[in-house]
């Protein structure tokens, strides 16, 4: 028995003791559901009937007949504990053949600590008393239940109480103002109810569901909450078909308003460290029309549908899948994919995962934020942390910590349903997943102990503001395209006729040494953010070699890197490694850098003033070295990168980092 069902037991007692509010007692001492009264009449008065016995029924029905507030207690000796014992040690299983009379209709409380109080605690996982073979209807407001093992249990009016049963399925249906806590079982389900309250209980599954086609909707519900007493543990559910692909989520969300999930940890087990159930593929799912939901602070890991075949052996999942259609959601605070220990070991194939809808999708989706604690964390999933589908606009992505991703920290899908880094387009007239919006073009950052100043530029709709996200990694992504572990700052430009706008900022931040930095655009007409822009390693200062990033990967990631100083008469080496080996290769140079699309990626210094052909070696290097460094280069900036022919290149040309080099 756990300790909070001890705290209920002893209330119970207490006020058993006091006689305050619990005056009528009536208690069950027998398993069988005999009824040998007239239920259409009996009262409590009436009790035992000429058995000497009083049953689950005809306790029921005295109390439904008899005015006023009455508690439903238990005391069946243990010779009585036969039926289903081989299934159900250590507990009273009252049992029943229809349950007709099992439905209160006025104000009761069935307390099944009271039995506990009666034999001890025989039952160590929980209470001992079943009520088995129907489920148990409140149709009366104010009613409670409480102690019950393995039972259903069925809310329909309002105010109802449902409180440390173990083992349980629980349903609210209809009627409003119930709260559900400190339960565990099967599955909680609030279903066309309206200002429920559910904490505190360990179970499988929630399901939030409304009727918004017959004026139904579920209204303004919340699952778990601020304080840590609040949090459910949820930890999935899911079954497989006959082909082996899994299907199941922890928390459904159907034709709802006002839903707020807050707090709980969905997805895995109770000590948050390994996958609550196989076959869950969504860890909070919408579907059908929702308004205005909150999911804040809750951590969903674990989410990650594993086939069996003999035809699907593959793994499925989204930690959070908004599909249908309505509007105004906002996700913020979560961590997701990451255990309780904070490590990225429990991803899904895609952390937050857009859907298209025929009825329209989503609108108004806002996914972090940079006010303390709006943030979310997205790590650890197979592919991208956030995927925006290509009918879904305005989705704002802004304040997290997306980091160690499989693919693209976010991936905007494009109108044929590509996926992966999306180039930057003219005057940014392409059409996708918000808009496919432009990234930024970092040129150079730049760090001290406490400063990050970053200078760049963002070409995009003409005559419009945006909001630039910076954030900080310790490496780039092998994509050369961010992510973002830590959010730095931000900035606003707003373009001119042609669309574009520069920037030289400088924020108050504290970036490790050898970071990277990344950035993202939003618009701020329609709150569409863009993917992260190319990362761009960060210059602690003072030294001559700046990388600008811009690497754009084929068969591997391209690096060029410049060593020594470029003092007149010094020596120093410009090296190209991780090309594609024996392959050929063109040196740009440039005194300027206009940063300008070229084969799927971009180059940095145009236009260009030296241009050499090469040849990788055959580990894919090209070294470069000098002896005496010009002094007629004096005070200026050298903008220089490499074009390599390679056939595993999005455009078969794989594109190195550019780097800028200040001559003293």
């Amino acid at each position: 028995m756990t300790a909070e069902r001890s705290s209920w037991i002893l209330t119970s007692l207490a006020l058993l003791a006091s006689g305050v509010a619990l005056a009528q007692t009536i208690t069950v001492d027998i398993a069988s559901d005999v009824i040998d009264i007239d239920p259409n009449t009996v009262t409590v008065a009436d009790l035992p009937g000429p058995d000497g016995h009083v049953s689950f029924s005809e306790a029921m029905a005295a109390s439904n007949n008899t005015p006023g507030h009455q508690t439903i207690g238990f005391a069946i000796p243990t010779s009585e504990w036969t039926y289903l014992d081989w299934y159900l040690p250590g507990r009273a299983v009252v049992h029943t053949i229809g349950g007709f009379y099992w439905r209160a209709y006025d104000e009761v409380t069935i307390d099944g600590t009271t039995q506990t109080a009666f034999t001890g605690d025989t039952n160590p996982d929980g209470g001992e008393v079943v009520l088995w073979g129907s489920t148990i209807y409140l149709n009366g407001d104010g009613c409670t239940v409480t102690g019950i093992d393995s039972s259903t249990l069925s809310v329909t009016a309002d105010n109802g109480l449902i409180e440390g049963n173990t083992a349980t399925g629980i349903e609210v249906f209809g009627g409003s103002g119930s709260t559900v806590r400190g339960n565990t079982g099967g599955y909680i389900q609030i279903d066309r109810s309206n200002e429920n309250v559910v904490v505190g209980n360990t179970v499988q599954r929630v399901r939030v569901l409304g009727w918004v086609g017959g004026g139904q909707p579920a209204t303004n519900n919340r699952i778990g909450g601020p304080d840590p007493g609040d949090r459910n543990v949820i930890t999935g559910l899911g079954t497989w078909n006959s082909e082996g692909w899994p299907s199941g989520f922890a928390v459904q969300i159907f034709d709802s308003i006002g839903t707020r999930v807050e707090n709980n940890q969905i997805g895995t087990t109770p000590d948050g460290l390994s996958q609550g159930h196989l076959a869950t593929v969504y860890g909070i799912q919408f579907e059908g029309e929702n308004h205005d939901t909150v999911l804040r602070d809750n951590r969903i890991a674990g989410i990650l549908g594993h086939g069996i075949g003999p035809h699907f052996f593959g793994v499925l999942g989204s930690a959070v899948h908004v599909y249908g259609t309505g509007s105004g959601l906002s996700i913020t605070g979560n961590t997701i994919g990451l255990d309780a220990n904070g490590e990225p070991l429990l991803g899904s194939v895609t952390g937050i995962e857009t859907t298209n809808f025929y009825l329209g999708p989503v609108q108004d989706v806002v996914i972090g934020g940079t006010g303390a604690g709006e943030g979310n964390e997205i790590a650890g999933h197979l592919l991208s942390g956030v995927s925006v589908a290509n009918t879904f606009s305005g989705v704002r992505i802004v304040g997290n910590s997306i980091h160690d991703n499989g693919d693209l920290g976010i991936d905007l899908i494009t109108a044929g349903f590509a996926t992966g880094v999306t180039p930057n387009d003219p005057l940014d007239a392409d059409t996708g997943g918000n808009g496919l919006q432009n990234f930024p073009e970092l040129l150079s950052a730049e760090r001290t102990d406490s400063t990050l100043r970053v200078v760049g530029t963002l070409a995009s709709s003409p005559a419009s503001g945006f909001t630039l996200d910076l954030y900080a990694s310790p490496a780039c992504d092998p994509s050369g395209f961010g992510e973002g572990r830590q959010y730095v700052g931000s900035t606003t430009v707003f373009t001119d006729a042609a669309g574009d706008a520069s920037f030289d900022v400088t924020l108050t931040a504290e970036v490790p040494a050898g970071w990277s930095v990344s950035a993202t655009a939003t618009a701020d007409a329609s709150g569409s953010t863009s993917e992260f822009g190319a990362c761009l390693a960060v210059d602690d200062g003072g030294g001559p070699w700046n990388d600008l990033g811009h690497g754009l990967a084929g068969g591997a990631l391209p690096m060029l890197t410049g060593i020594g100083p470029l003092t007149a008469g010094s020596a120093g080496s410009l090296v190209l490694s991780g090309a594609a080996p024996s392959a050929s290769a063109i040196f740009v140079l440039s005194f300027v850098s206009t940063p300008t699309s070229f084969k799927c990626g971009t180059l940095v210094p145009v236009p260009v003033a030296v241009l050499t052909a090469l040849q990788t070696d055959d580990s894919g290097s090209i070294p470069l070295a000098w002896t005496n460094w010009p002094g007629d280069a004096s005070g200026a900036s050298l903008f220089m990168q490499y074009a390599i022919v390679d056939a595993a290149a999005a455009c078969g040309v794989s594109l190195s980092n550019a780097l800028r080099a200040d001559v003293p």
